[in-house]
C-alpha cells in the first residue's frame, strides 16, 4: 500500500484535504495534472472573511480587502454596501492555490505534479489509481481516493458516481488601468436573463471584469462591459471562459472513493463561489475518513455519513440558490429595476435586509426577500406597464 489517502486535485479544496489528513499522521499523497498549481484558474478571486477565519487561509495572498459594494439593477439603479470592517477578500489565486499545496507539503503530503490519473481501479482492501506522466503510464495505492478534481467528471464516470446537476460558466477579462480604490461594483444582467450577473474589481494597475451565466457565450460579459459606458480598454480577444460545476450530485460517495469541493457540487448556487463551500466538505469529509481510517472500514455505507451529513448541513443552502436562479431566469428586469427604487427611497428597509446578509450563507436573505416581496412591496410595484418614477 503506498499511501492511506490519495486526493487527485491539488486544487484550494484538496490541498486543504490533503494537509487536514497529513497533520493528522495518515500518508497522503496528492495528484494534479498541471505542471505548476495555481496555473490557468479562471475566478473573481473574491473569498468571504468569514472563510479565511475559520478555515486559516494564507493571508499571503490577499491584495485586496472589500468593505463596500456598489450593486446595479438592469437599468443601473444603484444600492450601497457599506461595512466599517472588511467582509471579504480579494485573493491571488495563483499565490493562494501554492500556499495551500505547499503547507499540504509541509504537513507530510507528497506531491505529483504532471501526472492525470485516468482511472481508478478497486480492488478488495485497496483503491488502484493508474496515472501519466512524461509519456509513461504507471500506477499507486490507497486505502480510499478522493476525487477532488473540479469540473473534470473523467474519474466519475469510471467509478458510477454522478456529476453535479448544474454547470455555469464565468467569463473574465483584465482590463488595464486601476488604483486598487473604489468599491467592487456589482451588476444584475439582463442579457442572457437576470440570473446573470456581473462584477467589476478595481485592482492595482487593473481591473478585473466577470460576469457569470447559465450560458458559455460571452454575452453576459458583453453586457457588462456594454453597461460600464467605456470605462475600460478591454481586448475581447483575452476573455477566459470555464465552467463551474454547482448543484446536488446524487452520488459522491462509494466504496473507498469520495467526492468533495466542485467535483462534488460543493459550490454556492447564487454566485458560483466555490472555495468556501468546498472546505465544509472537506471537513465534514476529513472526520468520516479518520474515523474509516481508524476502523479499517472504507465501506460504501460508512463513507455515505459523509453524503448524508453534507446535505443536512447545506442541503438547504443548495437548493435556496438553485430556486433563486431558476426564478431570477424567468422574471422581467423591470420588477428588480422596481424594487431597487423602492429601497433606494425606503432606507430603513434596506438596512433590514442588509442586516440578514451573510457573504457566504443566502438562505435568511433569500427567504427574507421573499417575505419582503409578498408583504411590504405594494402591488404597484409589481406593474410592468411603466417604469417606477
Amino acid at each position: 500500500m503506498d499511501f492511506d489517502f490519495i486526493i487527485v486535485g491539488a486544487g484550494p479544496v484538496g490541498s486543504f484535504l490533503a494537509k487536514s489528513l497529513a497533520e493528522e499522521g495518515c500518508s497522503v499523497g496528492v495528484f494534479d495534472r498541471k505542471r505548476e498549481v495555481g496555473e490557468g484558474v479562471i475566478c473573481s478571486g473574491i473569498i468571504g472573511k468569514d472563510a479565511y477565519d475559520k478555515f486559516n487561509l494564507p493571508g499571503k495572498a490577499i491584495i485586496r480587502k472589500i468593505s463596500s459594494l456598489k450593486v446595479f439593477s438592469p437599468s443601473l439603479i444603484e444600492l450601497r454596501y457599506d461595512k466599517e470592517e472588511p467582509f471579504a477578500y480579494i485573493a491571488d489565486r495563483k499565490i493562494f492555490d501554492r500556499e495551500l499545496v505547499g503547507e499540504a507539503s509541509k504537513a507530510g503530503a507528497e506531491i505529483f505534479l504532471e501526472s492525470n490519473v485516468f482511472n481508478i481501479e478497486k480492488e478488495k482492501d485497496r483503491v488502484l489509481i493508474k496515472y501519466s506522466k512524461n509519456g509513461g503510464e504507471f500506477q499507486k495505492s490507497a486505502r480510499c481516493i478522493i476525487i477532488a478534481s473540479g469540473t473534470n467528471f473523467t474519474l466519475h464516470r469510471k467509478i458510477g458516481f454522478s456529476s453535479p446537476e448544474n454547470i455555469l460558466w464565468g467569463n473574465r477579462v483584465e482590463a488595464i488601468g486601476g488604483d486598487g480604490n473604489g468599491s467592487v461594483e456589482v451588476y444584475i444582467l439582463s442579457k442572457p436573463d437576470l440570473s446573470s450577473f456581473g462584477w467589476i474589481i478595481p485592482l492595482s494597475g487593473h481591473t478585473r471584469i466577470g460576469a457569470l451565466s447559465a450560458k458559455s457565450s460571452r454575452e453576459s460579459l458583453e453586457t457588462l462591459i456594454y453597461k460600464s459606458n467605456g470605462r475600460f480598454n478591454v481586448d475581447m480577444d483575452k476573455v477566459e471562459k470555464a465552467p463551474i460545476a454547482c448543484g446536488n450530485s446524487k452520488k459522491i460517495s462509494g466504496e473507498r472513493v469520495i467526492a468533495v469541493g466542485e467535483a462534488a457540487g460543493q459550490v454556492k448556487t447564487t454566485t458560483g463561489g466555490g472555495i468556501y463551500y468546498g472546505l465544509i466538505g472537506a471537513s465534514i469529509a476529513k472526520e468520516i475518513l479518520l474515523k474509516a481510517a481508524k476502523t479499517d472500514n472504507f465501506s460504501d455505507n460508512t463513507l455515505k455519513e459523509y453524503e448524508r451529513i453534507w446535505a443536512e448541513r447545506m442541503g438547504d443552502e443548495i437548493r435556496n440558490g438553485i430556486m433563486v436562479r431558476n426564478v431570477a431566469s424567468k422574471i422581467n428586469s423591470q420588477l428588480v429595476d422596481n424594487v431597487f427604487d423602492f429601497l433606494k427611497k425606503n432606507p430603513s428597509i434596506k438596512e433590514d435586509l442588509e442586516s440578514r446578509f451573510s457573504f457566504d450563507y443566502h438562505q435568511d436573505i433569500i427567504k427574507s426577500g421573499i417575505k419582503f416581496f409578498l408583504n411590504k412591496i405594494p402591488k404597484k410595484f409589481f406593474s410592468f406597464n411603466s417604469p417606477v418614477k
